[in-house]
């Protein structure tokens, strides 16, 4: 019962985190319509999750202003946005000033991450509408907190029921498509053109120049089989472009500078390109094992859906630019 509750769980976490990415790709491209299914979709959770009735508010009336969901018998109404201003909360909370809300808890649920007012922001909206701000304002971190809490056979039913079935139309070629545009997306790019000629070797010729150690090299030969997909991917929007910029000249590359601070001076690395400080890493000799291991985790830390098909994607990122040779030296 124990494994079953943790795969559930695990599930669960995991469909939350996928259509939360689902739902900011969207917003991109200023397509609501999942926010519309959102709606719904969280109606049924919800209701199975905190025991409530919710309906639809538009059900109730034709004009439901900043109001989607309400439960008349516990008097407790929900909005559900992706909108994180001040604005937003102001207009929902006024809803507890109408005669048919009177005595009514309103709460805004975010389908991306919740709003964090400043403190002058809090506390003006407090002293108007009587409230405690942060109860009131709530995301997939309260949710999957009240999930974690249920009991088991309540927390298997409710992934059997609401979120084992969705996961037949996120593929991996679409979860590493949604991952990707995640990872770049608080990144503003300019396109850059690579001149920078790494070539290419062969891939264990490549783990043996680095002194790659056999379980990293694991790791590396697992997520090569998965690498094809990330070139499929490679023909929509120059995505593959963007998550270069990221990944190598990002965060290997401020990687590269950390571990050479000791070795070098800082004037001989600033302005430096990735390659440049390859050659000063095979140089000093560094730990190519430290350096690949330090960058799967900082991948890890910027996404949280981390496999697909038992497969670490943090491991197919680095393999598919370390084949490459992006990352690690390639030439002794």
């Amino acid at each position: 019962m124990i494994h079953e509750t943790k795969l559930a769980f695990d599930n669960i976490s995991r469909m939350l985190a996928i259509t939360r990415y689902d739902i900011e790709h969207h917003q991109v491209i200023n397509d609501q319509s999942l926010n519309i299914h959102g709606q719904n979709y969280f109606r049924d959770v919800f209701n199975f999750v905190y025991g409530c009735n919710f309906v639809s508010a538009d059900f109730e009336t034709k004009n439901a202003p900043c109001i989607d969901l309400i439960d008349k018998s516990r008097k407790l109404a929900y909005q559900i946005t992706t909108t994180r201003t001040k604005e937003k909360i102001e207009k929902t909370l006024i809803a507890l000033e109408k005669i048919k809300y009177s005595g009514y808890e309103i709460k805004i649920f975010y389908l991306l991450n919740k709003a964090k007012p400043d403190e002058k922001t809090r506390v003006d909206l407090e002293n108007r509408f009587r409230i405690n701000l942060s109860e009131s304002l709530c995301d997939y971190t309260d949710l999957i907190k009240s999930i974690e809490n249920l009991e088991e056979n309540r927390l298997i039913e409710l992934d059997k029921k609401y979120f084992r079935g969705i996961g037949y139309k996120y593929t991996d070629d679409i979860v590493l498509n949604l991952i990707f545009k995640h990872l770049i997306s608080e990144k503003k790019f300019v396109k850059k053109r690579y001149d920078d000629d790494f070539g290419t070797i062969d891939t264990d010729e490549k783990i043996t120049l680095n002194n790659i150690n056999s379980r990293i090299a694991a790791d590396i030969n697992k997520g090569l089989d998965y690498t094809k997909i990330i070139e499929d991917i490679d023909s929509e929007d120059n995505l593959l472009t963007d998550l270069r910029a990221l990944i190598i000249d990002d965060l290997y590359k401020e990687i590269l500078i950390e571990n050479l601070k000791s070795k070098v001076s800082k004037n001989q690395l600033d302005s430096r390109t990735v390659i440049d400080l390859h050659g000063l890493a095979n140089e000093h000799n560094l730990n190519f094992n430290k350096i690949i291991s330090n960058l799967h985790e900082t991948i890890e830390d910027n996404t949280e859906i981390n496999d697909f098909n038992t497969m670490n994607i943090a491991w197919v990122i680095v393999a598919y630019f370390f084949e490459i040779c992006d990352i690690g030296v390639h030439q002794s």
